[in-house]
């Protein structure tokens, strides 16, 4: 059974990093039954990577040119239920991200208003 855990009440210094650093969304965060803090699942990416692995999707991410510091990357991540753990590793870790300083934040990837009705 999962427990929905408030960003406030997490107090381990290395899941502060992540959770003072990328305060623009509101992805749930949950104790899974091992008690293991990770990001809430999106099920529609979970089907979705049944048909693919991430050894060929972050490839294909970077060619299009969202890095490890893209937000598009970060929230494939997150919404694939990523442990906070592993999620520090692979983008806070400077081993396995040495740009990891460089991190900005895409406030917004859609824009509000759609592009149709812009025009």
């Amino acid at each position: 059974m999962e427990t929905i855990i408030k960003r406030e009440e997490i107090t381990i210094d290395t899941y502060r990093d992540i959770l003072d650093n990328e305060t623009h969304y509101n992805h749930e965060i949950i104790e899974d039954e091992h008690g293991t803090l990770r990001w809430k699942e999106n099920p529609d990416v979970k089907h979705f990577l049944k048909n693919i692995s991430l050894n060929d999707l972050c490839p294909l991410l970077d060619a299009l040119g969202y890095g490890k510091n893209s937000e598009v990357y970060r929230k494939l991540y997150r919404d694939m239920g990523c442990s906070l753990n592993c999620y520090w590793e692979v983008f806070y870790w400077e081993a396995n991200n040495e740009d990891a300083s460089e991190y900005r934040t895409n406030k917004r990837i859609i824009p509000k208003v759609p592009i149709s009705e812009r025009c």
